[in-house]
C-alpha cells in the first residue's frame, strides 16, 4: 500500500480532529527522541531538532480541538519521558 493509498483509508475512517491528535503525539514522540539523542550526544542539532517538533506537536494538539484539552495531554505525555 503506498503512502497516498494509506491517506486514503485514513481520510475515510478518521476524523480531521483524530488525525490531528495522532499527528500531535508523532511529533511528541519525535521531540522526545530527539531530546534523548541530544542528552547523550550533546550534539546541538538534537536541541534544535526537538525544538521543531515540540513546536509541530503543539500545533497538531491545538489544531485537534478548541479546548485545549489534547494539548495538555501531549504535554503530560511528553513529562513523563522528560523527567532527568
Amino acid at each position: 500500500m503506498t503512502i497516498l493509498d494509506e491517506a486514503r483509508v485514513e481520510l475515510a475512517h478518521k476524523t480531521r480532529a483524530q488525525i490531528e491528535e495522532e499527528t500531535a503525539y508523532k511529533w511528541a514522540a519525535r521531540a522526545v527522541a530527539a531530546h534523548e539523542r541530544y542528552q547523550q550526544t550533546s550534539q546541538v542539532r538534537w536541541l534544535r531538532d526537538f525544538e521543531h517538533y515540540l513546536d509541530e506537536a503543539a500545533e497538531h494538539a491545538a489544531l485537534a480541538d478548541s479546548t485545549g484539552a489534547v494539548l495538555g495531554a501531549v504535554r503530560a505525555w511528553m513529562r513523563q519521558y522528560n523527567q532527568s
